[in-house]
């Protein structure tokens, strides 16, 4: 052979190679992952194979022996099979099948196909290259086919355990089997390996999982149903705890909204009714840290509802009655300077700020819990003394934030002076404490001196009609006449509100 149609033949070949090579490395690098060095390896080396076969050939070097360039041949075209073969798997399997079907073919499955088209391809090149009967080849004797059976057996099962594994889990699933718990990493010919809670490897056998049985926590969806078990003491409704429970579990940003938290009565238990709190979360792996969380907004909502979860006692503490004194003085004089900045209540007496303040209650908001929710009713004014809100207007569908709340700012006065519904929802952003004053603390001062109503009418009507003025730019005698209609309206809706139609 001339040195031009040798170098052609050549070329052509070793380019065929190198386009496949191309095609494996942008397929690993589509799917973001390296190309196994083991497929580098045996490309390299069929190049090199296929190049040293042609050139013996050539008759530009001295011929091989027949027998060695017949398991040359043989070793050139095995390799050149294995590529093709992985070209088949990842164009046809992972491609067309995974990517864009969204099939789920296991890797020992791929790994399985793989080694019978080897397997084929092997006995097609012994017969054609090196002219082996593979039928006689195939065929082993009985005795050794049953030894091999035997020795194999427990390989073989797990093997295709490992397939039947493939249909129920897949790599990233949270599992539970064998008593461990954790996220699949693989799934081999033998062993199936899981990363635990603790981050630990633990290898399991495949054929004792199909046995054994697993829990699979991402399958069908991810989303997880979580339960959690509540006692709270006879006095309080079912109906009210029920609420309570829902409400806490969904102020809790990893529970989902869909499907909403709900809580069951579960028992009647010696100590208090025992109740079942379920909800969902998304994220599996993190399943114990959101339940300490939902147990952690029950607790306040608990404190702050005045629900008693019932339990027995072991330790008793013994305050001192004058240390309690002391903490409830500081506590009472907190709350009567913060009632002192508000501007109606600021036209009271000494006296009669300190009466409020003595029925006024102290609650506990956690991050994401409503305060108050829009549309609701009401009848409480609500004072900061520690934490930040948030202001919250839903209008055609859409919840907008209009304003943040600090430490000596209210809100709810409406509510508390009329009883009107709530115009906006107040959500904690921080730990929120609160001062709430309630329509029946104010009853009993204003009771006392109702010439009060007047005074608080005008107080916030004028606020009312600075704010407008503001807003609106109104003229100095529209916004007098504004102010006695707003004065008006609003004396007779907070007498009706306090003493009800029949007042005069």
């Amino acid at each position: 052979m001339s040195i031009g149609p040798f170098l052609v033949k050549l070329g052509l070949t070793d380019l065929g190679l190198v386009l496949g090579l191309i095609v494996l490395v942008y397929f690993a690098w589509r799917r973001k992952k390296g190309l196994p060095l083991s497929v580098i390896v045996v490309f390299v080396g069929t190049l090199l194979l296929a190049s040293a076969l042609m050139l013996s050939g050539s008759g530009f070097v001295a011929p091989l022996p027949s027998r060695a360039r017949a398991w040359l041949e043989f070793t050139t075209y095995l390799g050149v099979s294995f590529v093709l073969l992985k070209l088949v798997d990842l164009l046809v399997i992972e491609d067309h099948l995974i990517d864009r079907k969204g099939a789920y073919i296991p890797d020992v499955l791929r790994t399985l196909i793989l080694l019978v088209g080897m397997t084929v391809a092997g006995l097609v090149i012994l017969r054609l290259v090196m002219n082996i009967n593979v039928i006689a080849l195939v065929a082993l004797p009985t005795v050794a086919t049953a030894v091999v059976g035997v020795a194999l057996r427990d390989t073989l099962v797990r093997f295709f355990a490992g397939i039947s594994l493939g249909k129920m889990m897949r790599v990233g699933d949270w599992v539970s089997v064998m008593d461990k718990e954790g996220v699949v990493t693989d799934i081999g010919f033998g062993h199936m390996t899981l990363r635990t809670e603790d981050n630990d490897y633990v290898a399991l056998p495949n054929n004792n999982v199909i046995q054994a049985g697993l829990i699979n926590y991402s399958r069908p969806t991810t989303a997880h149903g979580c339960h959690i078990l509540v006692e709270a003491a006879y006095r309080t409704p079912p109906a009210q705890v029920r609420t309570v429970l829902a409400d806490a579990a969904s102020a809790v940003g990893a529970v989902l909204a869909d499907p909403a938290p709900e809580a069951m009565v579960e028992a009647f238990k010696d100590s208090g009714i025992q109740y079942r709190l379920r909800f969902w979360i998304r994220d599996y792996s993190k399943h114990q840290f959101i339940q300490s969380e939902v147990m952690t907004y029950v607790w306040s909502a608990f404190q702050r509802n005045g629900i008693e979860i019932p339990f027995p006692q072991r330790v008793v503490q013994t305050l001192m009655p004058q240390d309690r004194g002391v903490v409830l003085k500081r506590q009472a004089d907190q709350i009567v300077a913060h009632l002192a900045k508000v501007d109606f209540f600021a036209i009271l007496a000494p006296r009669q700020i300190e009466s409020l303040a003595s029925e006024a209650r102290v609650q506990e908001f956690l991050p994401g819990e409503e305060v108050v929710r829009q549309g609701e009713s009401g009848e409480e004014l609500f004072i900061i003394l520690d934490g930040t809100a948030e202001v919250r207007v839903r209008q055609d569908g859409l919840s907008s934030t209009v304003a943040s709340l600090q430490g000596g700012q209210f809100f709810g006065e409406m509510s508390l002076l009329t009883g009107e519904p709530r115009t906006a929802t107040v959500v904690a952003l921080t730990p929120l404490k609160v001062v709430a004053i309630n329509k029946q603390a104010l009853s009993r001062v204003v009771q006392e001196d109702r010439s009060l109503v007047d005074r608080i009418s005008g107080v916030v009507a004028q606020r009312h009609v600075e704010m407008a003025a503001t807003k609106e730019q109104l003229s100095r005698e529209s916004a007098k006449v504004a102010l006695v209609s707003q004065k008006q309206s609003l004396m007779a809706r907070i007498q009706n509100f306090l003493w009800g139609r029949t007042h005069r």
